[in-house]
């Protein structure tokens, strides 16, 4: 039997800290664009994207080499209300989008070269109707992003909408995790990122990232993730703890050390890693086992 591993970290490139959702005083955050994106360089970000509620707010003038922002919008998709309903993220996107149904949004913003991403799927806001049902979730097609750590949210519930969302889409059209500040005020900043293995410090290079899940999801640790041969390995700095799960929720190995090494079956699904320090959580993205014989 000959098994194959997909590795979303096999990729040239090295990782670069990145915030996907936050907020300005152009909506409801306490900051001024400019003063947001200078906080967010001073600590280690190589890329922001603000996604302000219902608009697009650029502020490019801290770019450069080394910083690059990115478009965005967090758009409310309204069931009965205007105000009410999930929210969506839309980065690399242009203008919000106001009308349409969760399915014709994310069609409009694939078709604009736009990466969509579910916003706090558990979040109980909007009068209780903020949060994304698993049944819609299960629905949806096209979307390539997920929050599984966002501070308004439950990151317990919103790893098992991940989870079914995992199990529904399959390898083909892979949904990958991520983690945000969803940054509005300072007790917010800097507490849920993504890093990104890109191989330059650009916009169609984090692109790439997004899509390929060439990234980790983390609230503190640093680590590292890859394939070698037949197993899944894990490398990570500070105390810890490696967990290693299957498409069925099932802890298949636990390794209390700074690094961890799992041994593929073949009949797990996929595996995907999480990693427990003082300083925080981090999760891989899925690596997708199949096996042949």
């Amino acid at each position: 039997m000959t098994i194959r591993i997909i590795d979303p970290y096999a990729v040239l490139g090295v990782f670069r800290k990145a915030q996907l959702h936050c907020h300005t005083t152009e909506s409801d955050g306490e900051f001024h664009p400019r003063e947001l994106l200078r906080m967010y360089r001073d600590a280690g970000y190589s890329f922001v994207c603000i996604t302000d509620h219902n608009r697009v707010t650029r502020c490019e003038e801290a770019d450069s080499r080394e910083f690059v922002t990115i478009p965005g919008t967090e758009d409310t998709v309204s069931r009965f209300l205007r105000p009410l309903g999930p929210h969506m993220g839309r980065l690399f996107v242009d203008a919000p989008l106001r009308e349409g149904s969760p399915q014709e949004r994310i069609d409009r913003t694939l078709a604009g070269a736009g990466i969509v991403s579910l916003c706090h799927p558990s979040w109980n806001g909007n009068l209780w109707t903020g949060s994304w049902r698993r049944e819609t979730i299960g629905r949806l097609r096209g979307f390539h992003l997920l929050e599984i750590w966002n501070p308004h949210s439950d990151s317990g519930k919103d790893l098992r909408h991940w989870e079914a969302a995992l199990h529904h889409r399959g390898p083909e059209a892979p949904v990958w995790g991520v983690a945000v500040d969803d940054c509005h005020r300072l007790d917010q900043f800097n507490r849920g990122w993504i890093m990104a293995k890109v191989a330059n410090i650009s916009v169609l290079d984090l692109r790439r990232a997004l899509l390929a899940g060439a990234f980790y999801a983390s609230t503190g640790p640093s680590a590292d993730f890859g394939a070698d041969g037949g197993s899944v390995r894990v490398t990570l700095s500070g105390a810890r703890q490696i967990r290693f799960f299957d498409a069925e929720g099932r802890m298949r190995l636990e390794v209390a050390s700074g690094a961890g090494q799992y041994q593929v079956e073949g009949n797990e699904g996929y595996i995907r890693a999480e990693c427990v320090t003082d300083a925080g959580r981090a999760w891989s993205q899925p690596f997708w086992v199949t096996a042949v014989r």
